[in-house]
């Protein structure tokens, strides 16, 4: 009477007739009734099932299900038949302490149990998978929702975090739709101890105060904004009866280091700017005076008119006051009114000056006949009416030349 084999599934598999061998079925012998050496068939066939049909080449005549151990130089790996037909390797996972695994494929899996990580194997090492933070290093890169203490109720948004030893010491958020230009965390969060000003879009370091600076909590950037530690800022209101230091650069471009000086700073309450003057861009000392009309720069005014100066049609007047200057170097009495109504008025330095000639270069001045113009000093005028020395020749008859007052 033949032997039926059926599968798992109930679905025949083959019918062996008695005394024969079915080498064609599977890839084991698989033997019918009264077959003679039936105890040899019967030991290989378990051999083959404890090595897993071990070689480097699947086994013929497969079935869904069957395991074959891969023995060539690179599998070293237990397969499956998925479909009748196929094989894909089962994954293999070796979890052993702080040393590789030897003889590994690609796709090999260790548990590394000195830091608790899964490692992956790319063809020549292993690469970390994850989680990130080991067991002997706590620190992390945290993503999650948070809600924010000035938001509407439910109001969550997607906060990254880096943390050391459970501590938060940067963010970076997003924050699209806040309402509000920072985020604050809500009572109770891990975020409300490091960053009690609130958190900003971009990155924002624990400690950071009102002004956006966390130098007070010894966070810093570092690398190509070191320098940036120097420039912590601070409005000052106009009321501020304090110095506020002016910072100076180190180079015009590049890497810069920011430097102040004790004796150049800005007072708001008092709009005073305390400074050494060593160099100026201008070459007269002026000081505003009150005017009778508005003047062109040059004019020669004197002392006297219904307000302060005037022009004068006397040759060498001894009044004689300045001429009015345009950019002075040094402005004296600048809160006086404005050039309208209170011009300039160059006393010492070199100006331009208008002249009625001719005019010779180094000739003394005075005043002339025509009002607003000097002319050339000449025998007889006061030596008191003169207030200045001609620096440039000028032969016309009505021009503008450089003096020296």
């Amino acid at each position: 009477m033949p032997y039926v084999i059926t599968k798992s599934n109930g679905q025949t598999l083959t019918v062996i007739e008695d005394a024969e061998v079915d080498i064609t079925s599977t890839s084991l012998s698989l033997i019918g009734k009264n077959y003679s050496g039936y105890g040899l068939v019967i030991d290989q066939n378990f051999v083959k099932l404890l090595e897993n049909f071990s070689s480097s080449s699947h086994p013929e005549n497969v079935i869904q299900g069957q395991l074959w151990y891969d023995s060539s130089s690179a599998g070293k790996r237990l397969n499956v038949c998925y479909d009748g037909t196929n094989f894909k390797p089962l994954a293999n996972l070796t979890a052993k302490y702080e040393i590789p695994p030897t003889n590994s494929v690609v796709g090999d899996l260790w548990w590394d149990t000195s830091s608790n990580q899964l490692k992956a194997y790319n063809g020549s090492n292993y690469q970390l998978v994850g989680p990130p933070t080991s067991a002997s290093i706590n620190a992390n890169w945290v993503i999650e929702k948070e809600a924010s203490d000035n938001e509407l109720t439910g109001a969550e948004y997607t906060i990254i975090r880096a943390e050391f030893d459970n501590s938060p010491i940067v963010t970076v958020a997003d924050l699209q739709s806040l309402t509000t230009s920072t985020f604050i965390p809500k009572s109770g969060s891990s975020l409300v101890s490091n960053f009690v000003n609130g958190i900003k879009k971009g990155i924002t370091l624990a400690g950071c105060d009102e002004f956006g600076s966390s130098a007070d909590n010894g966070y810093y950037f570092w690398g190509t904004a070191s320098e940036a530690e120097s420039a912590k800022v601070k409005t000052a209101s106009t009321g501020s009866n304090a110095s506020h230091y002016v910072t100076f650069g180190s180079s015009l471009s590049g890497n810069q280091r920011l430097y102040t000086t004790s004796t150049f700073f800005f007072n708001p309450s008092t709009n005073v700017l305390n400074a050494t003057a060593t160099a100026a861009r201008y070459a007269d000392l002026a000081e505003r005076y009150e005017s009778d009309e508005v003047y062109a720069l040059g004019t020669v005014v004197i002392v006297g008119g219904p307000k302060e100066i005037t022009t004068t049609n006397v040759a060498a007047n001894t009044a004689v006051a300045g001429v009015i200057s345009k950019y002075p170097a040094y402005m004296m009495n600048s809160e006086a009114g404005n050039d309208a109504t209170h011009p300039y008025v160059a006393l010492k330095g070199r100006v331009l000056c208008k002249v009625y000639g001719p005019v010779t270069k180094g000739d003394m001045l005075v005043t002339s006949r025509h009002p607003g113009y000097a002319c050339a000093y000449v025998h007889g005028d006061h030596p008191r009416a003169v207030f200045a020395t001609a620096l440039q020749s000028f032969s016309g008859e009505f021009g503008s030349i450089e003096v020296k007052i």
